[in-house]
């Protein structure tokens, strides 16, 4: 199956979701926040929700990641799930890996905050996929984790340098 979707963040302004479906769009990813902290929510998140489902889009969610730890992916995705609490997703949820910050971090590390966010996001019901870019990817993500948890890969290249499973593009 092959689908066409964007991803929508507060940068994003308003944004016209009839326009989008019409343009022949089938899903949109929706950024809801970041961090560890509800005041963190995007600001468009409630709307951009509302207006892609009202326009009869697909409709995921991604959360932006800041964490250093294990345990601040975990604060992070409980955040992350009351936030979405009640909103029906027809898309995946996505743990967003990708802050320069983390680039630091020891890989295992990183691979830990994997298995905390999306765990526990798992357990909650949610189906959860990892997003990040090709070189982040490369340099951190174990495959053992790329066995455990989808892909949603940004690569903005004509064809991804990435040759494993991606479950979106």
């Amino acid at each position: 199956m092959s689908a066409k979707g964007i991803d929508v963040s507060k940068w994003n302004g308003a944004v016209d979701f009839k326009k989008v479906k019409k343009a022949g769009y089938d899903f949109v990813i929706i950024n809801a926040g970041y961090g560890r902290y509800l005041g963190q929510k995007d600001p468009y998140f409630e709307t951009n929700y509302a207006n892609a489902k009202a326009a009869g889009l697909g409709v995921g969610a991604y959360w932006y990641s800041y964490a250093a730890t294990a345990t601040d992916a975990r604060t992070e995705a409980e955040t992350f799930a009351k936030v979405i609490a009640g909103k029906q997703f027809d898309y995946p949820i996505a743990f967003d890996l990708e802050d320069m910050s983390q680039n630091y971090l020891p890989n295992n590390v990183i691979n830990d905050m994997c298995d905390a966010f999306i765990g526990y996001l798992e357990k909650q019901g949610y189906y959860v996929c990892l997003y990040t870019f090709t070189s982040f990817l490369k340099r951190h993500i174990s495959d053992i984790t790329l066995s455990k948890y989808d892909l949603w890969l940004a690569d903005w290249a004509a064809k991804p340098s990435y040759h494993g499973p991606i479950g979106m593009w």
